[in-house]
């Protein structure tokens, strides 16, 4: 499968519009970057704004961290306001935080700004990108599409005599990359695993087909010997990645079949559902709840993954939490039996096990990518170790995920596999990063005020 993968990858690596998409930056952190700066984190329900402070690698009392954050809620209100009044509010916003700290802000100089956004954008430079639709009930991209984000926020802001400059524009995976790499030099990925997925690499700009990086200034292809690459992860894995006949289902039924395979089977989006599929054609038969489907099922999307990681997590012998947590959550009249439990228990550990086997076999068709298109592989370090930065609710939170999958990467690399020969010593470590995207943000913007 990894074999498989890292084919799809070297393809999209050529010609491709919708993955393997080039950002604009090509250089990772050494570390010793300095300052202060904004950032900000774009996200479905909640917008921050944060003070942050780089102090080098070797800082105290930390390499890095957070003077002050404020976070607003991005509700359904919010999500409809037109054109560029959602700016006009996120410009209110920065304001408001600013306005909280007594620090003195220098009045002949434009505030740097970092800007994590976890929308649809064709990024232009490392600053600047044009809007696109955006989903998830926004309606600010109805008259602003082709428009460029930076500026959008910069009017915004000045209109408030705010003199701002939107210095960087990441996305989630890349600021979980550059977060990381901060802290690591050894870091060359990021992997985002909750809701939905993603991965970001640094990759030789050397393997990629010319078209992927639409028009660039020259001066900028003379510095980028390599750029951190946003994978859209999600896509790949057709017809590589066994299915069950309940996946079939779910793509089937699903807006967008066949669009993100592996993200079908592995995020918290659709863990939840492929057990309630299991469930249905367990109730069908008649061999699960007397052939009743508890009302709470009914409708495609009620069973929430917590509730696999729920059942995951008892091991008591009676399964008497479970069977409780069942009743309950799923409405039932009567309390099911601990064989019907034991029953959701195993399916529930199949579905995840399976799901972080799948995520561990994406990553190390990637890092095998990496090995193989780079004719300097050796990390800043020295080591044979890659560290992958990894964010998001599944892959940190979700009982024994991470763990999993570090044991299917040490196997895989043993054994050797993707074209790449067993080793004895190299070795991938999944490290958990924390606010990852206001971080990285930051780190972005001091990258790019880097002679």
């Amino acid at each position: 499968m990894s074999s498989g993968l890292a084919v799809q990858y070297k393809a999209k690596l050529q010609d491709s519009e919708a993955c393997m998409l080039p950002s604009f930056c090509h250089t990772l952190p050494s570390g010793q970057e300095n300052g202060t700066y904004i950032s900000l984190d774009v996200g479905g329900s909640t917008f921050r704004v944060a003070i942050i402070a780089l102090r080098g690698r070797q800082g105290r009392p930390s390499p890095m961290y957070i003077e002050h954050m404020s976070t607003f809620k991005i509700d359904e209100r919010i999500r409809r306001l037109p054109s560029t009044q959602f700016f006009d509010w996120m410009a209110g916003s920065i304001q408001a935080t600013l306005e909280t700290q007594s620090r003195d802000w220098p009045a002949d100089q434009r505030l740097p700004m970092g800007l994590a956004w976890s929308f649809p954008i064709e990024q232009t430079s490392l600053r600047s990108g044009k809007m696109q639709g955006m989903g998830k009930g926004f309606a600010c991209h109805e008259d602003t599409i082709g428009m460029d984000l930076g500026t959008l926020i910069e009017v915004a802001c000045a209109k408030r005599q705010m003199n701002v400059r939107v210095n960087a524009i990441v996305n989630d995976s890349s600021a979980t990359l550059l977060s990381q790499a901060y802290l690591n030099p050894a870091t060359s990925m990021g992997l985002i695993l909750g809701t939905g997925t993603n991965a970001a690499a640094y990759l030789p700009t050397s393997c990629m087909g010319v078209s992927k990086f639409g028009k660039r200034d020259g001066s900028w292809f003379e510095s980028a010997d390599k750029v951190i690459t946003n994978t859209e992860l999600s896509m790949f894995g057709r017809s590589i990645l066994p299915q069950t006949r309940w996946d079939e289902i779910l793509n089937r039924e699903h807006q967008h079949p066949d669009f993100q395979p592996l993200e079908y089977m592995t995020t918290g989006r659709y863990l939840g559902e492929l057990l309630r599929l299991i469930i249905v054609e367990a109730v069908e038969t008649g061999e699960l709840f007397d052939g009743k489907m508890p009302l709470a099922l009914k409708e495609s999307y009620s069973l929430d993954t917590q509730t696999l990681a729920r059942l995951e997590q008892d091991t008591s012998s009676d399964l008497s939490d479970s069977i409780s947590m069942i009743e309950t959550t799923f409405g039932l009249k009567v309390s099911p039996s601990i064989e019907e439990v034991a029953f959701l228990r195993a399916a529930a550990e199949a579905i995840s096990y399976r799901a972080s086997a799948y995520i561990a076999v994406a990553v190390h068709a990637l890092w095998a990518l990496q090995k193989d298109v780079d004719i300097n592989p050796v990390s800043p370090t020295g080591s044979p170790k890659t560290s992958i930065a990894c964010n998001g609710s599944v892959i940190l939170k979700y009982p024994g995920f991470k763990s999993r999958c570090e044991d299917l990467l040490r196997q895989m690399i043993k054994e050797g596999s993707a074209g790449r020969p067993a080793t004895a010593n190299e070795s991938i470590v999944l490290e958990p990063t924390e606010e990852a995207a206001i971080y990285g943000a930051a780190v972005a913007v001091a990258l790019a005020e880097r002679p």
